[in-house]
């Protein structure tokens, strides 16, 4: 190497040590120095000035390159909303559903290597031109435990506009598990029941979770609420019009059988000209309520009470089968003809003795099954349900 060439190396060498650029192939990256860190990044959401935000949907802040210090979400009276924060303090969601037409404020603050940083953000949630409100038959409690037969009704004060949304907003859980369906009554009706009759010691837990749910047309749901049932013995009545009589089975095994009398045959003109039928329709009926005195007046069905074949009596331990009126119910009256021929306006007649021990044993959703006579039973009359082929039933449903 000459001299020249030699000086030249020692003196890049030397200018290169001075910058503190002289580094080795394996030792990466400069360090960076300090105050170069990224200061905490806060993303929050709903953004600010989010309008018409769904009540139900969480609020949430995130943070990156660094950890969130502090969040309160408060509503327009201060009162802050309950939340949790991720083990890694990076993530903080709501725990609670918001109020409807309401304004929030979001703060928050973090804290990271680059230093600190806050965000504040204001939402406003949805204002519902009318809220829905979901019942229930049976009714919370009352009673809790019911028969095989008995389908669960939602009854909607208000005709939800999207019929799928409500429905989708229903659960029902039931342990042992039954494959059932929901079927749409009328527009603000539907019924739950399993493909069979409920299996005895089922439990029933029943959820409209509806609450912040778009129910279309500016309707929301007003609450959440939610049924829990359990289903009793298997108590089935089989009425056979051609033997009069009924026996009755628990869990497959007859206990009792007593002579009947049904609806008489034939039929008269009401009041406002219809056909009135005395027959009893045939089909499967469910228990719907009792009384251990029930008033019956025949006008409720367009015959005169003063009619020749009307009445007004106070009648003895009525069980109800049907909303047109057809109870199976004490009929002291009718004794010597129970067991022998028809002479009910319908009704299913027993003696003093038997209709007290139908009174006493059979209630809601305990199943009458009728067979013989020359009618069908409507399946909308009352409970019904029994009388609607799987097939239908599950058409009935708005998400087929």
């Amino acid at each position: 190497m000459s001299r020249r060439r030699s000086s030249l190396l020692a003196c890049c060498l030397a200018v290169a040590m001075a910058l503190g650029a002289c580094t080795s192939a394996d030792e990466g990256s400069p360090v960076p120095q300090k105050g170069q860190e990224h200061q905490p990044k806060i993303v929050l959401k709903p953004a600010d000035a989010t309008e018409k935000v769904s009540p139900v949907d969480p609020v949430e802040v995130r943070v990156s390159d660094g950890a969130l210090d502090s969040v309160t979400v408060t509503n327009p009276d201060g009162k802050e909303i309950k939340g949790s924060l991720s083990e890694d303090k990076t993530t903080w969601r709501s725990a609670e559903p918001l109020g409807y037409d309401k304004k929030y404020t979001i703060k928050a603050a973090a804290s990271g290597k680059g230093g600190k940083s806050t965000s504040e953000a204001s939402f406003t949630t949805v204002a519902p031109d009318q809220t829905v409100f979901p019942s229930f038959f049976p009714p919370p409690g009352k009673p809790a435990t019911v028969g095989i037969g008995q389908p669960v009704a939602v009854i909607f004060d208000k005709a939800p506009a999207d019929r799928a949304a409500a429905e989708r907003a229903l659960k029902v859980t039931a342990t042992p598990a039954q494959e059932g369906g929901w079927y749409w009554w009328d527009d603000r009706t539907l019924h739950y029941r399993p493909k069979s009759y409920w299996k005895p010691g089922t439990k029933v837990t029943v959820d409209a979770s509806i609450y912040g749910v778009n129910l279309g047309g500016g309707m929301y749901g007003e609450t959440d609420r939610s049924l829990k049932l359990t289903i009793g013995p298997a108590k089935i009545a089989t009425i056979d019009d051609k033997a009069h009589k009924m026996v009755v089975t628990v869990n497959g095994k007859a206990v009792q059988t007593f002579p009947v009398s049904m609806g008489r045959p034939g039929s008269t003109t009401g009041k406002d000209g219809k056909k009135i039928s005395f027959v009893t329709p045939s089909g499967t009926y469910v228990a719907q309520e009792k009384y251990k005195v029930k008033r019956m007046n025949s006008s409720s069905y367009g015959l005169p009470s003063n009619a020749s074949l009307g009445y007004d009596e106070k009648i003895p331990l009525a069980v109800r089968i049907s909303n047109s009126g057809i109870f199976v119910h004490s009929a002291p009256w009718s004794v010597a003809d129970q067991g022998h021929r028809n002479v009910s306006h319908g009704c299913i007649n027993l003696s003093p003795t038997a209709g007290k021990w139908f009174y006493e044993h059979f209630g809601y959703g305990d199943v009458v099954t009728i067979k013989g006579t020359g009618t069908r039973l409507d399946p909308t009359d009352g409970f019904g349900d029994w009388n609607i082929p799987w097939a239908t039933w599950l058409e009935g449903s708005a998400l087929n």
